[in-house]
């Protein structure tokens, strides 16, 4: 055995030993505090790390099952408590297997010695811009008093570590068959989370997300991944794929109606009408949604009456909240949502540049009215640039790769982009963890496809080129 190999075995050695000891030391805390979740959420932070320094890939897949099926790790749940309403914080799951999967990246990275890099795309600036934003928002909202340093820090934490997951992406996916298996394992998931919403269906419940109380975060989800399932059907060629897709399909209209959400039958009418614009089948996609139409105006029998109750109980006078909008009365929860806007304006006008930082006012459904309270004009702008740029990208991606599969799963996610950004004008889609941990998951792979078509066959560089659309 020649020296090299000898020195590579010996650093091996003391990695495991290390990373052996650092586990066996998480597990003694866990098993003395008597928290079994605790316990369970180390077990599972050592085998991410171990999978992620052999193979990073591998540890993301575990990431994307746990997006939608992860409970959580302590804390008292709810969207007030996760930090995707009221500014509170819990830990999930897929949260300790991405953390493991970057420490692994970087572990992996240090021992070879060699930098795999992430390849540079117009959006990874934007992210930091909106970053910058958001962070200076709220150190400026603690300077004032509006913000608790530590509520702040640790929400900002949890919103940025979406952004955390694209990187991943970038940094770990180097072969072209693995953005076909994550899309796959996408849809699996799909699938399976349909399968639950049947569950709930069948015992009376608003359908919602496993671990998950909210009927609007599962209806965003399923908005976002029906748009990348169609873009796939409509650009794919006829195939066992294809039926199987299209079965998909029809399979998740039932779950997503019984969501009752709707600000998320708004985001699917608005990724419809997306995919009419800019699909060159627009004409299939607008006979088949008029027919769909017609057969739901012809008779009132098509739809759930739960579901006709929860339309129209949006234009009928409540008791505790009453607003109404062009002489029509709202509903309580409609109501409310227009009054917590009103108060954001309010808020707004008080702090019109800076806002008053992360977690520095009153909660808001709905993610524009948020950004302008907490971020100002600065910060919504930021995010509105950063949303514009990755259109843009992932267009020129749709119009320019020529695999089938990428090119529908880029359409379809160009139409799930607008979706997500009607659903956040009445929900907080993109700090939503159902929803963000998926988005910028796709946003990774779909940006990385004009760069992987672009690598040699079949070993990636040592040197991570310039993004394709920064020299067209």
């Amino acid at each position: 055995m020649s020296t090299a190999a000898v020195q590579r075995d010996a650093r091996n050695r003391i990695l495991l030993f290390l990373l052996m000891a650092a586990a066996a030391y998480f597990l003694s805390v866990a098993v003395w505090e008597v928290r079994i979740s605790y316990l369970l959420g180390g077990i599972l932070f050592a085998i991410a790390l171990a999978i992620s320094f052999i193979r990073g890939t591998d540890a993301l897949y575990l990431v994307i099952f746990a997006m939608l099926f992860s409970p959580e790790i302590g804390g008292s749940g709810g969207p007030a408590a996760s930090g995707e309403g009221g500014g509170g914080l819990v830990l999930r799951v897929e949260d300790v297997l991405l953390v493991a999967t970057g420490m692994g990246w970087l572990l992996r990275t240090a021992y070879l010695g060699r930098h795999f890099g992430i390849p540079r795309t117009p959006v990874n600036s934007t992210i930091g811009y909106y970053i910058a934003a958001s962070a200076i928002c709220t150190l400026l909202g603690v300077i004032g008093g509006s913000v608790r340093l530590d509520r702040g820090f640790f929400n900002n934490l949890k919103y940025f570590e979406y952004f955390f997951l694209y990187f991943m992406i970038l940094a770990h996916v180097r072969d072209k068959q693995d953005i076909k298996h994550m899309i796959i394992a996408m849809l699996i998931v799909f699938f399976l989370a349909m399968i639950y919403g049947y569950f709930m269906m069948a015992a009376g419940e608003r359908v919602s997300a496993p671990f998950d109380e909210e009927p609007n975060t599962f209806g965003g989800y399923i908005v976002l991944l029906y748009c990348v399932a169609l873009g796939i059907l409509l650009s794919i060629r006829p195939s066992n794929m294809r039926v199987i897709i299209a079965a998909l399909l029809v399979f998740a209209i039932p779950p997503f109606l019984f969501t009752l959400s709707r600000t998320s039958y708004m985001a699917m009418a608005g990724g419809i009408l997306a995919f009419i614009f800019v699909s060159s089948k627009r004409w299939v996609i607008l006979g088949v949604t008029l027919a769909l139409l017609a057969i739901i105006m012809a008779g009132a029998m098509v739809l759930p009456k739960t579901i006709e109750e929860r339309i129209a109980g949006t234009f009928k006078k409540g008791t505790q909240y009453h607003v109404q909008v062009a002489g029509i009365d709202l509903d309580p929860s409609a109501s409310a949502r227009v009054l917590s806007y009103k108060q954001a304006v309010d808020v707004w006008l008080k702090s019109p540049l800076f806002g008053h930082g992360v977690t520095g006012t009153h909660f808001i459904d709905g993610q524009y009215m948020r950004l302008l309270a907490e971020t100002g004009v600065f910060g919504l702008s930021t995010f509105l640039i950063l949303m514009l740029v990755l259109l843009r990208e992932v267009w020129r991606v749709c119009k320019r790769t020529s695999n089938e599969l990428w090119q529908g799963a880029a359409l379809g996610f160009f139409c799930g982009i607008v979706a997500m950004m009607v659903h956040a004008i009445a929900a907080n889609t993109f700090i939503i963890v159902r929803i963000a941990e998926p988005f910028w998951l796709l946003a990774g792979l779909v940006l990385l496809m004009p760069y992987l078509e672009a690598l040699p066959d079949p070993a990636p560089p040592a040197e991570v080129p310039a993004y394709p659309s920064q020299v067209v």
